[in-house]
């Protein structure tokens, strides 16, 4: 084995070695992405709720305001 097939092979596994832990570093990175956008999402979906669960209160209670205007203004005349 010559000099310069060892130097080769000795390159190539550095290669190797260093686009393997760039891509150990790149699935984590995209494994954790992929967890904080499923979370966002479920976060998402449960603010929706609430936020038409908290609408619909409001617009009860304008509604019912709405009834007493009524209901006044009727009285006043």
């Amino acid at each position: 084995m010559t000099w310069e097939i060892l130097s080769a092979l000795i390159v190539i596994v550095g290669c190797l070695i260093t686009l393997g832990g760039v891509l150990v570093k790149l699935v984590r990175t995209l494994t954790r992405l992929d967890d904080t956008m499923a979370q966002l999402r479920v976060d998402l979906n449960r603010q929706h709720d609430e936020n038409k669960e908290s609408h619909k209160r409001i617009y009860d209670k304008l509604d019912d305001h709405e009834h007493r205007i009524v209901e006044l203004e009727r009285n006043g005349q």
